[in-house]
């Protein structure tokens, strides 16, 4: 199939992310798998990590799920600059996927995650291969330092197999050299913003403002999800500055966008809906919009509720449902619907300059996507799912 006739066809948009996904999927199972023949020098555990049927493997761990919105955006960064090899950019829109690998395999060292869409995180496979190759523990605590040693590695080893698809693609030298400028650039933000991150996990609600969240969305989700991926891709098509310039107009807003659903979704969502745990935000103590809102205007005793929630695990388990009660009553779950809309309209704004200065078939592409952004079943359903059975707690 030719995915750029695919995204520039006038199929309805869902239908398009679904062949997408199939096409895409199918070239990055095929890209690992040729990677691991290549390798054939090497020991046998490397192979096995790369495309091996074990969890563990590159291979396994990638194609467990994902919306594969990463490689869609960055074959839209190219077609909406004019690119027309479609072969070339599909297999190197795998580059982008296996950066989102590399980076969720640290999140998830670094946020202590159990599971990672629907199943063992990559430091916990790797800690049960240990005990399955009945290695001997050399000092206390030694399978866990083993996973966590190994799943540091796999992000490294999906982060060099992206650059080495950027750098073996077939496009001209200088613009895989703006592509992997912008891909250097994106590890970069996404690094600082996972450091801003970790460190306003530590701070106290009172210590915290929503400007310095939503920053280190920008940075962080923004910079990996949408605008990296995006401008990559537009890269790769020979995009000039000011390209990229319309492009960041529309990528930012719909990343800080996407991060705010993903945040009502870590709150309200089941586990079939997250393949986390429930709560897994509160679990994990993320300071979102969500909690600090829900801190900021509620009494003494409700806050003292949320700071419990965030310094134990466990206690955050336990009150699960009064948060979420809580984050309705105090109309945090309204506000964040509001930030949502507000980042949309950027969105929206940004596409009719697209459309004006880089054609129809594009604006029509992007807003085509970011309308199957915004209508997201599963961070909708799951809101709406758990305020219906709880309307009195609505305002």
């Amino acid at each position: 199939m030719d995915i750029l006739k695919l995204l520039a066809s006038d199929r309805p948009i869902r239908e398009i992310v679904e062949n997408f996904q199939q096409e895409f999927n199918r070239a990055l199972i095929s890209a690992l798998a040729r990677k691991a023949e290549e390798s054939q020098d090497l020991p046998v555990l490397v192979q096995r990590a790369l495309a091996g049927t074990e969890g563990f493997s590159l291979r396994s761990f990638a194609a467990r799920g994902g919306k594969r919105i990463r490689p869609l955006l960055f074959c839209c960064g190219y077609m909406c600059v004019g690119g027309t090899d479609a072969h070339a950019i599909l297999n190197a829109s795998i580059a982008v996927e296996l950066l989102q690998t590399g980076l969720i395999i640290h999140d998830d060292v670094i946020d202590r995650s159990v599971e990672r869409r629907a199943g063992p995180t990559m430091h916990l496979l790797w800690e049960r291969y240990f005990h399955e190759a009945r290695y001997r523990a050399r000092y206390p605590g030694e399978p866990e330092h083993f996973g966590l040693s190994m799943a540091l590695l796999m992000g490294d080893i999906a982060s060099a197999l992206a650059y080495e698809i950027l750098v073996r693609s077939d496009f001209p030298t200088e613009r895989k050299l703006a592509a992997v400028r912008t891909f250097s650039d994106v590890i970069y933000r996404v690094a600082f913003g996972e450091l801003l991150d970790v460190d306003l996990s530590m701070r106290p609600l009172d210590a915290l403002s929503e400007e310095e969240i939503l920053r280190v969305y920008e940075l962080k989700t923004a910079g990996y999800t949408t605008e990296g991926p995006l401008h990559m891709g537009a890269a790769l098509g020979g995009a000039n500055a000011h390209q990229i310039d319309l492009l960041r107009e529309y990528a930012v807003p719909l990343g800080v966008a996407f991060q705010i659903q993903d945040d009502l979704l870590g709150m309200f969502g089941t586990r079939q809906e997250t393949g986390k745990d429930e709560g897994s935000d509160l679990l994990e103590a993320k300071r979102t919009p969500l909690v600090l809102r829900a801190w900021q205007k509620t009494a003494p005793k409700e806050r003292a509720l949320l700071e419990r929630a965030l310094h134990d695990p466990q206690q955050a388990r336990r009150d699960l449902e009064r948060i979420r009660a809580l984050i309705l009553s105090t109309g945090a779950a309204r506000h964040a619907q509001e930030l949502i809309a507000h980042n949309f309209a950027k969105v929206y704004a940004s596409v009719e300059k697209i459309e004006r200065e880089l054609g129809p078939t594009a604006g029509r592409l992007l807003r085509q996507v970011a309308q199957y952004i915004e209508d997201r079943r599963d961070y909708k359903g799951a809101v709406e799912s758990y305020a219906n059975a709880h309307t009195e707690y609505i305002r």
